[in-house]
């Protein structure tokens, strides 16, 4: 209970203070990308999609990674059951 408190404090705090940046921070930034792709917007909109797009390349990485393990826990638990159903000991077991 104290650990969710202590997390809700936390955030809250960071949201407060996003929040108190981007009401002091309204300026217009431009942003250029090759091929004379160009934006011009708030500040807090330029980094608050740069949070976004780092948070979602970090859930697809992870995603990547769980996706893996799946797979991998799924084909040791068809060669457990292969083993068993022939009567093959697992390993490590004399």
């Amino acid at each position: 209970m104290l650990k969710k408190v202590t997390l809700f404090v936390v955030l809250l705090g960071i949201g407060i203070f996003g929040v108190t940046v981007a009401v002091k921070n309204p300026i217009k930034v431009p942003l250029r990308y090759y091929f004379d792709l160009a934006w011009e917007g708030p500040l807090v909109i330029a980094l608050l999609a740069a949070l976004v797009i780092g948070f979602v390349l970090g859930l697809l990485t992870g995603l990547f990674r769980i996706l893996a393990l799946r797979r991998e826990l799924r084909r040791h638990r068809v060669e457990q059951t292969v083993s068993r159903d022939i009567g093959v000991p697992p390993p490590g077991s004399s």
